[in-house]
């Protein structure tokens, strides 16, 4: 009786480790190239090839971006030069007086000779008056070349005014200009060490960009394999379990447990899982 209730038995033996769970050696094949999986010793390898075309783009992304880079930080590193403006117009303004007064030097020349004829023929040629009384200072002067003599002094001071209002205003077109080539030169510098930078960033951009393409195939393989590994060690579980429900109803020896665990093995069977299996033939083989 009390074999069919069930009673001591000997204990199972340990099952072996399930290698359907374990890491196998695989090849996973994308648009990207070829990755595999090997183990070795305790550790497993994983390796790639990827398309030639990729690593001939990551080969030149990564030679052109050194010099990309060492003309951007010379660009970088350059001392900005400061604008220096213009002269202050004192020489321009000479230059234009000193023209213009050379073209009145002729009309100055006829309006004194005309005097002269005009004085020696009234006979006031030798009229001489007081230069108090001419509003000349000190002296005797003739107040007829001294009239004409100031009216062309008035006429040379209005000169050399209108020369330095010109000089200040071709000073200020020249400043203006000078500003503006000297903007337009430091914009040109500054897109130049923009277009640097950016052919730099590009270069090893697309270095990264394959990089990233070879490193997503290498995981792409292992999640794969990751993922056949955990579905052969969940059924194994699952066998398992099996397995030790039937080690419980066959503990026993008697004939209610010896039909409770043979149902347990055809079941375990039919899962098909080998580790379930060892486990409860090994068990079987320690039992009576």
């Amino acid at each position: 009786m009390g074999k069919v209730l069930g009673g001591g038995g000997k204990s199972a033996k340990p099952a072996q480790p399930y290698a359907a769970a374990q890491f196998q050696p695989y090849t996973y094949t994308s648009q990207v190239g070829t990755t595999t999986g090997t183990p070795s010793g305790t550790a497993f390898n994983v390796a790639s090839d990827i398309q030639p075309t990729l690593t001939s783009i990551a080969g030149t992304g990564l030679s052109r971006a050194e010099p990309f880079l060492g003309g951007f930080l010379n660009q970088a590193g350059r001392e900005l030069p400061m604008f220096g403006g213009v002269d202050t117009g004192e020489q321009r303004a000479a230059d234009i007086f000193r023209t213009q007064s050379a073209l009145l030097e002729p009309s100055f020349e006829q309006q004194r000779q005309q005097l002269q004829s005009d004085l020696f023929g009234s006979g006031r040629l030798g009229l001489q008056l007081s230069g108090e009384t001419a509003g000349a200072g000190t002296g005797m002067v003739n107040p007829d070349a001294y009239g004409l003599g100031l009216a062309q002094s008035r006429a040379l001071a209005e000169l050399s005014g209108r020369s330095r209002e010109q000089a200040q205003q071709e000073q200020q077109q020249a400043f203006t200009q000078a500003l503006q080539g000297f903007s337009l030169n430091e914009a040109q510098r500054q897109q130049q060490a923009a277009n640097l930078l950016g052919g730099f960033e590009g270069a090893l951009g697309a270095f990264g960009t394959v990089a990233e393409l070879e490193q997503a195939l290498v995981n792409q393989g292992l999640s794969i394999e990751h993922a056949r590994s955990a579905a052969q060690s969940a059924s194994a579980g699952a066998g398992a379990q099996l397995a030790s429900a039937g080690r419980q109803a066959t503990s026993g020896g008697g004939l209610f447990s010896s039909a409770l665990g043979r149902a347990a093995m055809a079941f375990a069977t039919q899962g098909g899982s080998e580790l379930a299996r060892a486990a409860f033939k090994s068990d079987e083989g320690g039992t009576t």
